[in-house]
């Protein structure tokens, strides 16, 4: 009997107390069983720690669960690294503790991989749960449960850098692939963009037309605070992105992907009056060579600072 390749999920919860016992328990009701789970808390300020403590007391699965609690939050991409580094595994899953797998995800995911040993990740489709309550999948689909637009994994780099097209808690990685190509880079305060970016560079990736993940949007999940007025933690990293993607890039089409990227991220970093970082992308765009008259607009209000944080702040 051939053995099954063993998965390895990482779950890091930081403030998640209303969500990560049911986290924790999609991954006990995954029809996946040859896995190991690694559960830390990063250091939360509410009953995040409890709540898994409780969830702990009434596990009985059959499959490996370590645990770390942490006094203080530590650096997302740095202590998924160290969480990584932890396990031998083939594939692995970064799962937040907000997050909720379906059943299937695991093995429609790893059969996808088996078949395609090069691939660095697979990913999918997953739902997005809104701070309102309404349900949407990541990927339109039409009346038929057909994902409206083709997804052409060819020309997945160039997408990724000009726009955000993966759902990323739905990615499985190829294990030893992460780990060759370091992880997550620690200097960055997010890791999606990046990984994406520079695993789908050098490897090929998969798509599996399933939805994997039930992924919530909320106040205090990381992504509200991408484009926080005035002081965004997210909008440096994103520059620090953009700047390795220049030193990637191989085609004008990708230099064009790039640039698009550029306008979309300067936009928002104007209007959220994140000035300091708006700098740093009209620096980069003259080196792609950005010059249209929008471009230049925009370098005109970063000189003068104008702040309409506040109608920005209304309007999104």
């Amino acid at each position: 009997m051939i053995e099954k390749p063993h998965v390895g999920i990482i779950c890091i919860a930081y403030n998640h107390e209303k969500w990560v016992k049911e986290t924790l328990e999609s991954v006990s009701l995954q029809d996946y069983y040859h896995k190991e789970f690694l559960i830390v808390d990063n250091g939360s300020k509410d009953q995040t720690r409890k709540e898994i403590q409780e969830w702990l007391g009434q596990f009985t699965g059959l499959y490996s669960v370590k645990t770390r609690f942490l006094d203080k939050p530590k650096p997302y991409c740095e202590l998924f690294n160290e969480c990584l580094s932890e396990m031998d595994v083939d594939y692995v899953v970064d799962l937040a503790g907000d997050d909720v797998l379906y059943p299937d995800h695991i093995s429609k995911s790893v059969d996808m991989l088996v078949k395609d040993p090069k691939a660095a990740f697979v990913f999918s489709d997953a739902y997005i749960l809104e701070p309102n309550g309404e349900i949407r999948t990541f990927y339109k689909r039409n009346d038929f449960g057909e994902i409206a637009e083709e997804i052409e994994l060819g020309l997945i780099y160039e997408t990724l850098l000009e726009r955000s097209f993966i759902s990323a808690p739905t990615m499985v990685f190829n294990a030893e692939i992460l780990k060759k190509e370091s992880g997550y880079d620690p200097d960055l305060y997010y890791e999606d963009f990046d990984i994406q970016l520079r695993l789908a560079r050098k490897y090929p990736v998969l798509f599996s037309d399933h939805v994997g993940v039930l992924k919530r949007i909320h106040g205090d999940s990381m992504s509200s605070g991408q484009y926080q007025r005035y002081e965004s933690k997210m909008l440096p990293s994103t520059l620090k992105v953009c700047e390795k993607a220049l030193q990637m890039n191989e085609s004008e089409r990708e230099t064009n992907a790039l640039q698009n990227r550029i306008m979309y991220e300067l936009k928002h970093a104007l209007w959220s009056a994140n000035f300091g970082v708006a700098e740093g992308f009209i620096h980069l765009g003259i080196q792609c060579g950005l010059k249209s008259l929008k471009f230049k607009l925009y370098k005109l209000w970063a000189k003068w600072k104008v702040d309409v944080s506040w109608l920005y702040v209304r309007i999104t």
